[in-house]
């Protein structure tokens, strides 16, 4: 947890508070998800490439459709595909008329995994009331 009482009571200006305290809040959010998965054997970039192609419509996409549905840019999707397949998670196949193509397809397990992982992840809440829930999402889409 971030001591955050030392942003709060240092000499920042309140911009710059504001910015430590969310730096220090999406830290720690980004831990208790990453706890929450854990126990599925995924890790948040896992999840977010088996959510991805979970809502494609035929279970498939590129690697660069995948890399442009992400919600952060991450450089290791290459190996994070690498370990989901031999987890049984995807199978990727390159493709036939262009090899530079590599087409990556969600497998039963990696379903199963994902589903589990997202069902554990709708049970962290911020806490808020829904006024207080509707007031967060205004500032953050101002951001």
């Amino acid at each position: 947890m971030a001591n955050k009482k030392l942003i709060v009571n240092s000499g920042m200006t309140l911009e710059q508070k504001n910015l430590g305290l969310l730096v220090c809040t999406g830290q720690e959010l980004k831990v208790k998800l990453e706890r929450q998965v854990a126990p599925h054997a995924l890790s948040m970039l896992q999840l977010s490439i088996l959510h991805s192609l979970a809502s494609s419509p035929d279970g498939q996409l590129t690697v660069n459709e995948l890399k442009a549905m992400m919600v952060d840019e991450s450089p290791n999707v290459s190996r994070t595909l690498n370990k989901m397949e031999e987890a049984g998670f995807i199978i990727k196949l390159r493709s036939l008329d262009d090899q530079r193509v590599v087409h990556v397809s969600i497998t039963k397990a990696g379903r199963k995994a994902h589903d589990a992982a997202d069902e554990d992840l709708m049970a962290v809440t911020l806490g808020l009331s829904d006024k207080d829930q509707e007031q967060l999402y205004k500032i953050l889409l101002k951001i």
